[in-house]
């Protein structure tokens, strides 16, 4: 396999090529993705300690607020009134809840005021979370996961449409209802907006929708095959499969401009594109003679040589490839001996490891802790600092195709 289009021509085509004619989502695509996290050095977990929180529903936001940041085990609690380990870096933070509304000041063990917020969404709960990842980013540097969000396709509904849920798997809303089916979700960056394959013109063609407002329109307008679509890093580019020019190829597009264009030149048929998270290079699945394969395309690193390369995975069989948040590992599907496992690859050049066999559809959380994957139709979390996994939705259809917000 060849690239088509180097990196700086690539750019100039997204720039100069005329729009299609489709319609835009005027100020949607102008919101930026939030900042990518900061590395901050340390092995021990901070120490968190949580003095009271006063108000009328003080008493509910304290004992919730507990739970969260238990959840996340990104801190060590202390109670109220403990004295801070020697060593160890430490936290305080307090507040007041009044109507489901949440205050709070954090500061460190010294005293030093790091944040005063308040959070004024219309749920407690909804505040709360905000806060803790909140407290997680500004202390570790790295982002929590009590505010993503997680998409999925089942057939609960009788056909394939897309829903979306927590990341605990609790609050599941159905987002589609196509008539003929909708599947390969991928969310934007800050999760506004939600890309997916349709088939209700009886071909399959990429859709964006506005998740606010509930707006879709046709990503492209190009005829053939249109499908497998991943944001960028910056919530400005998709990557995704077309076949306008025959064989179908990797194409990049612009969503401001419609214009796109093609990275690969492939003899078999390329999907699943996956981004790093710099957005520099590109991972994908291809079936180039030799079974379906993972390949590289770097068109932007200070290493890019401009082409496509082949990335052993140990495996006659890969696909579903996604990047984890540092860049340093690949998650995809595997298939050995006629069954299917899911599996992680240290990038480029390390080892490949079995996560879980039986699995497919990997995905990673924002804080790179956590892969969702799907087996036997339902949908798990397994953590990998502890090698542990929990259900998050069964008996909920065939779950396929999880995609956590990155």
């Amino acid at each position: 396999m060849s690239s088509r289009l180097p990196h700086a021509l690539l750019l100039l085509a997204l720039s100069l090529c005329p729009a299609a004619e489709a319609p835009a989502f005027e100020g949607l695509l102008k919101r930026k993705p939030p900042p990518p996290p900061v590395e901050q050095a340390g092995e021990a977990l901070p120490v968190m300690r949580i003095q009271n929180f006063t108000g009328s529903s003080g008493e509910l936001a304290l004992k919730n607020l507990v739970e969260e940041i238990r959840r996340s085990r990104a801190f060590e609690l202390l109670p109220s009134g403990a004295d801070f380990p020697a060593g160890r870096p430490g936290f305080e933070i307090g507040g007041e809840s009044v109507g489901g509304r949440v205050s709070c000041k954090l500061r460190d063990k010294s005293g030093k005021l790091l944040f005063e917020r308040t959070y004024a969404a219309p749920g407690l709960d909804e505040n709360l979370q905000a806060l803790a990842d909140d407290l997680i980013y500004t202390i570790t540097g790295k982002p929590g996961i009590a505010t993503s969000r997680i998409v999925f396709v089942s057939n609960k509904s009788g056909s394939k449409q897309i829903y979306l849920c927590n990341a605990d798997g609790g609050n599941v809303q159905q987002i589609t209802r196509h008539r003929h089916g909708a599947v390969n979700p991928t969310l934007s960056p800050d999760a506004s907006l939600l890309a997916f394959t349709s088939y209700r013109s009886g071909f399959p063609e990429v859709v964006l929708m506005d998740l606010g407002g509930g707006m879709e329109r046709l990503v492209t307008d190009t005829p053939g095959a249109n499908f497998g679509a991943a944001f960028a890093p910056d919530g400005r580019h998709l990557a995704l499969v077309m076949s306008f020019l025959g064989n179908p190829e990797v194409f990049v597009t612009d969503l401001n401009t419609n214009a796109a264009g093609c990275l690969t030149e492939s003899i078999g048929v390329p999907c699943s594109p996956a981004w790093s998270p710099v957005g520099t290079r590109l991972v994908f699945s291809s079936n180039e003679g030799r079974g379906q394969q993972l390949y590289v395309m770097d068109f932007g690193s200070d290493k890019s040589t401009g082409g496509v390369e082949r990335l052993p995975v140990g495996y006659s069989f890969a696909t579903d490839p996604a990047w984890s948040p540092d860049g340093m590992q690949i998650a995809f599907t595997a298939r050995s001996r006629a069954t299917l496992l899911v599996a992680v690859k240290d990038y480029p050049d390390g080892a490949t490891r079995v996560i879980q066999r039986g699995a497919s559809h990997p995905s990673w959380s924002p804080n790179g802790r956590y892969l969702i994957y799907v087996q036997k139709g339902d949908l798990y979390r397994h953590d990998l600092s502890t090698d542990t996994r929990r259900l998050l939705i069964g008996n909920f259809g065939e779950i396929s195709e999880p995609r956590w917000m990155n």
